[in-house]
């Protein structure tokens, strides 16, 4: 999953009540946790994709297995409570549990390439990318909805709602290119595997990606207020 994964990262326990505890730009990095963690191993060359019978297969034991999930998703929840104490204990379970919503989401669409441990035979994916359509509308669907959600929970200059809305279809774009037209492509035999990046630039991409959509989101959101908030009220 791709843009699915940031459906969650508008989930908090205050978000649309008062003050969120962290903010979305926030929730952005925190539900990719995962992937950050997979495009540094892949610089490091531990992970990245490999090409078999002329299909790309994700090679990511470390980040992606269930027990590095829950590792990664205690280690941002520790991160991100000693860089701003002021969340406490509450803070700490939003992120752990944003961080580890990528890996259930993941395991939903994934082919088998999910270990319950790095280095374990065993592999975990229900595959529903081979559906390349459902799939896409089911990430699709996510992230928007949520988005949705957050515009009707916070206000701003109306700039902000469009801005919204850009950065959704250029989301939506960026999913399509990467994970589904190769899907479609695989399936119909046309598929370049030289056409994909791999090595030392695959990882660069991949953290690229996960950090400039955390900081557009994270300018939209600076002209945002929380709906409910003290400084909406004055």
């Amino acid at each position: 999953m791709f843009i699915g994964h940031y459906g969650p990262a508008v989930w908090d326990t205050q978000r649309g009540h008062t003050k969120p505890l962290l903010s979305l730009w926030q929730g952005f990095l925190a539900v990719q946790a995962m992937d950050l963690t997979a495009g540094f191993l892949t610089l490091l060359g531990v992970e990245g994709t490999q090409i078999v019978d002329g299909m790309p297969v994700f090679h990511i034991p470390w980040s992606h297995s269930l027990l590095g999930a829950l590792v990664i998703a205690m280690l941002a929840g520790l991160t991100f409570r000693a860089l701003k104490p002021s969340i406490g204990r509450r803070g700490f379970w939003v992120v752990a549990f944003l961080a580890f919503s990528h890996w259930p989401l993941d395991l939903l669409v994934h082919r088998p390439d999910l270990p319950i441990y790095p280095g374990g035979d065993y592999m975990m994916g229900f595959s529903l990318w081979n559906f390349a359509w459902p799939s896409y509308l089911v990430e699709v669907l996510l992230l928007g909805g949520a988005l949705l959600w957050w515009l009707k929970v916070t206000n701003g200059p109306r700039w902000t709602v469009f801005a919204t809305f850009f950065l959704f279809a250029f989301m939506c774009l960026l999913h399509f290119v990467a994970i589904t037209a190769v899907t479609l492509q695989v399936q119909s035999g046309s598929f370049d595997p030289t056409s994909q990046p791999h090595g030392p630039m695959a990882g660069v991409m991949m953290i690229s990606a996960v950090l400039l959509l955390a900081l557009f989101i994270g300018l939209i959101e600076r002209k945002r207020v929380p709906m409910f908030s003290q400084e909406n009220r004055v």
